[in-house]
């Protein structure tokens, strides 16, 4: 049972690289990292073993609990990444409940986050190399955290499982996953600052860490080494009373999903027109309101506007530790720069759905129009305040006219050029409903060449109104800046325009194929 559901697994993920070589040089790439951090650990736990013991003890500790804490949170919030063996595909199948088990808790160490926990938990004996008893508990006391890290996450998984099969839950949290992401740089330089000033608290920390089931297995080979054999014997209790409830939970939870139905949540029901009644009955309108539909209930495009807000915290953050005020000025083209490539994969959001716009008969130019119309409604006010407020704030507004002619610029050119890319280029999305990370190795490296491409000929098309912006901004002529302002807004109304016509001729002559794309992405 173990040996085929494990093979199973390695298949799928084997089947998955076959399908695009970005998914193997994805993966190539994500290999290459982990084995850099790996090596880069390794190294650390040898260093230890020249430090002074308990400062290695103290490493450990915190090192592991951080571990387990992760191993519990991160699939919470990430859920739906890795569904390969999830028990609501095996209920079908006649499993005791006891073998299941142990095939799932195998197939969890033997995953990749497994495979690199149990790799960096095995190495922990070279911190001890000048304690030969600790040197050889501490793969022991690594192999039972490790095993508390993958039942730990399965039982948190299993006993929110209820509350997950709502599809909200699950959008929500694939959007709110994003934010401490997008603000690493600022959360990693304050948790940086933080414990730099309380380095010589980590010890009691520890300490406490060390009394819990977070940290008790990573200190018993400390324990030893600082000769209290006493307490190394009471953590490796509190490991193993922390492991046997867990198993015995998540065997508890198993048993209870594999007999239980599947949660059916019940469809959405809406009142009125909505954002049909806000446009004129036209294609155009159609599409327009479609698309905001889409905008206001599908957490895949209410995603790419989260980065929006936090653009400006990176801005404020970088600007006041290294003193940059000219990053407050670069917040509304920044935010226009990005905003202008959202439209690239509308059609591959869409999915099959896109059958109602062949079907209909509505043209290319209208499709195109009518999403460029729906974006343009949030984008432009959202520039527009971007560039203004931190100017306000800064009393610079002899800048206005350049920054505005640089960010309407670009917006209004990458408008255009990705109603271009949209009809021409498919890009790997999760489907409606699933979780944003739930692609397939090398999605993301496609995705990020697709937008990459689109900006470079954003910014091409767009070298008038840029130049004639920086001109302005280092010799301080007003004058300049109106010009910037003027080339931005009539040359970008310009761009957008061909790019909707010339996507919307695209469209017409490729939606079939399109389609038949889609459903081949979809496996329908």
């Amino acid at each position: 049972m173990v040996a085929h559901l494990l093979s199973l697994r390695w298949r799928v993920m084997g089947n998955g690289l076959k399908r695009s070589v970005w998914q193997v040089v994805a993966l190539v790439i994500g290999g290459l990292y982990g084995i850099g951090i790996l090596v880069a650990l390794v190294a650390g736990l040898v260093a230890l073993s020249f430090a002074p013991t308990q400062w290695a003890w103290t490493a450990a500790v915190l090192v592991g609990s951080v571990g387990v804490l992760g191993w519990a949170v991160v699939p919470l919030l990430a859920r739906g990444v890795d569904q390969t063996l999830s028990v609501e595909k095996l209920r079908s199948f006649p499993i005791p409940a006891d073998r299941l088990l142990v095939a799932l808790l195998v197939c969890g160490v033997l995953g990749i986050p497994g495979i690199v926990t149990t790799i960096a938990a095995l190495a922990t004996s070279l911190s001890w190399l000048q304690h030969p008893l600790s040197a050889v508990i501490a793969p022991i006391s690594g192999l039972v955290g490790v095993l508390t890290c993958v039942a730990a996450s399965r039982v948190l998984e299993s006993l929110t499982s209820a509350l997950a099969s709502r599809r909200r839950y699950r959008e929500v949290m694939g959007v709110v996953v994003f934010v401490p992401v997008i603000l690493a740089g600022p959360i990693i330089g304050v948790a940086g600052q933080g414990i730099g000033s309380a380095v010589d608290q980590l010890p009691r920390i520890a300490t406490v860490a060390a009394w819990t089931p977070l940290g008790a297995a990573w200190a018993v080979p400390g324990e030893l080494a600082l000769g209290r054999p006493l307490e190394a014997l009471a953590k490796a209790a509190i490991a193993l009373a922390t492991l046997a409830p867990l198993l015995l939970a998540w065997r508890r939870a198993l048993a209870s999903a594999l007999i239980a139905p599947p949660v059916e949540e019940r469809a959405a029901t809406s009142k009125g027109l909505g954002p049909f009644r806000w446009f004129p009955g036209t294609p155009t309108g159609a599409v327009a309101a479609r698309a905001a539909v889409y905008w206001l209930r599908d957490p895949r495009y209410g995603g790419s506007l989260v980065v929006v807000p936090l653009l400006p915290v990176l801005a404020v953050f970088l600007a006041c530790s290294g003193g940059n005020t000219w990053l407050l000025y670069a917040i509304g083209p920044g935010i226009a720069a990005l905003l202008a490539v959202t439209l690239c994969a509308d059609v591959s959001y869409d999915g099959t759905a896109f059958a109602a716009h062949l079907s209909t008969g509505v043209s290319g130019r209208a499709d195109r129009a009518g999403r460029v119309l729906t974006l343009s409604l949030f984008a432009v006010p959202i520039v527009l305040l971007a560039t203004i407020l931190p100017l306000a704030v800064l009393g610079a507004w002899q800048v206005l006219p350049a920054l505005l002619g640089m960010g309407l610029g670009v917006m209004l050119t990458g408008f255009g050029a990705s109603s271009v890319a949209s009809a021409k280029f498919l890009m790997p999305v999760p489907a409606a409903g699933e979780s944003p990370f739930k692609s397939p190795p090398g999605a993301s490296v496609t995705s990020t060449l697709g937008m990459y491409a689109t900006w470079l000929v954003s910014f091409g098309l767009a070298v008038p109104e840029l130049a004639l912006g920086i001109a302005s901004l280092v010799t301080g002529s007003l004058l300049l800046g109106v010009l910037a302002l003027v080339v931005g807004v009539v040359l970008g109304t310009v761009l957008l325009v061909v790019g909707v016509d010339r996507g919307g001729k695209l469209l017409d002559a490729r939606g079939p194929e399109l389609l038949t794309r889609l459903r081949a992405a979809r496996g329908a």
